[in-house]
């Protein structure tokens, strides 16, 4: 009988394979020969020093508490102008109105103040508020500039705060020189008086009154003493300026009202009145928009309460 020659290659490999590994099983064939090897590394040093050298996760402070979430960073909200900002509109404002409000917050929110109201109607009331950025709010020369186009805008198309005559405050404008009192000097006085009484909202009746030596050896640029007094026995006024003019009209006006504004101002000053910065503006610009109406009455009033103080203190020592 024949055998298959597939059965005999067969036989011959596995007889191979067979012997192969009964004679090489007991064999270590990865380890060298004649040489140590040191004891093996797991690696658990490292594990100990990395827990030295990294402290746990959880102790370090959150990404989110140190950076904030950014989801949260907006910008807060402006609050508007509320109703209980604008106050009563049913009723009829006063002079010194807005001023709590104008103390509390910057110029900005004041414009806002008066854009609200002119939005409602209130015209009189945003005129109010214009002022406030002038006699009270700390503001800067461009806020001052702003303020002073509204009140422009404004105060044209309002009629006169005050209405009664018999409710008028009298103050005299003095001018004193040694000079000649020449036509120039007459109509420039009379047209800053009537400046400060159509300021002031009809508030005060202002008189000028020019005295002079009538010295012909005066020179026509000599020096005139300029104050505003009350009447009276005993009249008070303003600090007295000097102050230098040529013989033109022109000339003269812008002098006496650039020295008016500074009389009014220094003495409103004393009574807690903010200080403006250099301002650029025209002499009659000074008298009807950087002095307020209310302003004015408060200048008008501290004279005549001066002046009444020092007459009652005079009464009383003569009795």
């Amino acid at each position: 009988m024949r055998i298959h020659w597939a059965i005999i290659v067969l036989a011959v490999i596995g007889t191979i394979l067979l012997t192969w590994h009964i004679r090489t099983k007991d064999f270590d064939f990865m380890s060298p020969q004649g040489i140590t090897l040191p004891p093996e590394d797991d690696g658990s040093d490292l594990a100990v020093g990395a827990a030295v050298l990294q402290p746990k996760i959880e102790k370090n402070p959150r990404v989110a508490e140190v950076l904030g979430n950014p989801e949260e960073s907006e910008e807060p909200e402006i609050p508007e102008i509320s109703d209980l900002d604008l106050g009563d509109l049913d009723s009829s404002p006063g002079l010194d109105s807005y001023r709590d409000f104008a103390q509390n917050n910057p110029p900005d929110r004041l414009f806002e103040l008066s854009s609200t109201l002119r939005a409602r109607g209130q015209f009189q009331r945003a005129l109010l508020a214009f002022e406030r950025v002038i006699d009270t709010s700390k503001a800067d020369s461009k806020a001052l500039d702003e303020a002073s186009k509204g009140i422009s805008t404004l105060s044209p198309t309002l009629p006169r705060w005050n209405i009664d005559s018999t409710n008028e405050i009298p103050l005299t404008l003095h001018l004193g020189t040694t000079r000649l009192a020449d036509d120039s000097l007459k109509a420039a006085a009379l047209e800053v008086a009537t400046i400060i009484r159509k300021s002031s909202g009809d508030q005060l009746e202002i008189m000028p009154k020019i005295t002079s030596s009538g010295s012909k050896e005066a020179t026509a640029d000599g020096p005139v003493a300029l104050w505003i007094s009350t009447g009276g026995k005993d009249p008070t006024s303003s600090a007295v300026l000097t102050l230098r003019m040529a013989d033109d009209k022109t000339t003269a006006l812008t002098e006496i009202s650039l020295a008016v504004f500074q009389a009014v101002r220094g003495h409103l000053g004393k009574l807690g009145y903010p200080l403006p910065p250099p301002l650029q503006a025209n002499s009659r610009e000074l008298l009807s928009i950087h002095i307020t109406r209310l302003m004015w009455r408060d200048f008008a009033r501290s004279l005549h309460a001066q002046r009444d103080a020092t007459e009652a203190e005079e009464e009383t020592t003569e009795n």
